[in-house]
């Protein structure tokens, strides 16, 4: 007999007693993976962070010297504006000398002519310990110029300035300074209006047919560290030379002596403290926090600048890596490494001293 399965009738499935399981299995990271994640992570950061900051230090190398070019193309443009003449560290006063720094005489040609606009040269500034900066130069004081600032100089922000009367006002430095010349000649004043080796002092009235050294074996302007700002009135610790100065009680023969000599225990003799204020006034030249150097000490000494009432005995200095930067008159700009032979240095530091070689022969 056939069986006909009847119509609308469906087959009905019986369930199953198994489960079933998901082909993909998900599961989560065991400690012991994520720790070997977490070390690989490590590793590869560690290897990758030099690098960076290799590349990041490079970048700001190179605007530290594009800083230094315009300087260099500001001061031959204003030499050409003034009959030839390089701008000088100010002009003698009644009592003080109108102490106007070789930046502030170069600002239009930096794009900065509103800035100078603030200055009026004829104020006359006084003496900076025993009279306030008059209020008409304050905001030019505290204004920060870019390319008087050298991107690795981590002291380059504005700092205080007590004046005479307690009050405190804000000013910006900078980290480039004018060739006062070579602290050879015994001159290490700048405001006194002494003539010296180099290419500044109050009064100058340098031209390039002076340079008898050539144009490219002579500094004009020279990298230097701001100071930090505090200052110290003990002798120990050491601080960083780099954004502190010795305050010493004189400046007499054996002191010179050590010096050269890297000898710090002849230095630390007279040493009365720390003073944190170098470059920290771009707009003054003379003061002992002004814009000027004398190139005495090699580049990046261990032996701190030396600052005694006014007169000032510098080196110059750098956050880069076993070099200091350089402006030579020519506009170049020479990276000079901390080993120079003292010779060289000094030689490059005065205008006509007819010396054979100089840094930028090396």
């Amino acid at each position: 007999m056939t069986h006909h399965r009847k119509a609308g009738s469906q087959r009905t499935n019986v369930p199953s007693t198994q489960k079933f399981v998901s082909p993909m299995l998900r599961r989560g990271f065991t400690l012991v993976e994520l720790l070997v994640v977490i070390a690989i992570i490590g590793v590869l950061v560690g290897l990758l962070l030099p690098a960076v900051q290799s590349a990041r230090e490079a970048a700001r190398s190179m605007q530290c010297s594009n800083n230094l070019k315009q300087i260099g193309l500001a001061t031959h443009n204003y030499a050409s504006t003034y009959a030839g003449a390089f701008p000088n560290n100010g002009f003698s006063g009644p009592t003080y000398p109108n102490d106007f720094s070789p930046h502030a005489k170069i600002l239009p040609f930096l794009e900065q002519s509103q800035l100078q606009d603030l200055i009026n040269f004829s104020i006359p500034m006084g003496h900076p310990a025993r009279e306030d900066l008059p209020a008409e130069l304050r905001e030019a004081a505290q204004t920060r110029v870019p390319a008087f600032e050298c991107p690795s100089d981590v002291n380059a922000v504005l700092h205080g300035l007590t004046m005479p009367s307690g009050d405190v006002i804000q000013i910006a430095g900078t980290s480039y300074s004018m060739n006062q010349g070579s602290g050879q000649d015994g001159v290490f004043h700048p405001g006194n209006g002494t003539p010296s080796d180099g290419m500044c002092w109050v009064n100058a009235k340098l031209k390039f047919r002076d340079i008898l050294d050539g144009t490219s074996h002579t500094i004009l302007f020279a990298e230097t560290g701001i100071g930090s700002g505090l200052d110290v009135a003990t002798v120990s610790p050491k601080m960083d030379v780099r954004s502190n100065r010795a305050s010493v009680s004189s400046i007499a023969t054996t002191v010179l002596e050590a010096a050269a000599q890297n000898q710090y225990a002849g230095v630390e003799a007279v040493t009365s403290g720390w003073d944190g204020s170098r470059n920290h006034y771009w707009l003054r030249g003379s003061v002992p926090d002004g814009a000027v150097m004398n190139g005495f000490l090699p580049p990046n000494s261990q032996i701190p600048d030396l600052s005694f009432r006014s007169a000032k005995i510098t080196g110059p200095r750098s956050y880069h890596t076993g070099l200091v930067k350089v402006l030579m008159a020519d506009g170049s700009v020479q990276n000079v490494t901390d080993s120079v032979e003292q010779e060289v240095w000094h030689a490059s530091w005065t205008r006509m001293g007819r010396e054979i070689e100089t840094i930028s022969s090396q």
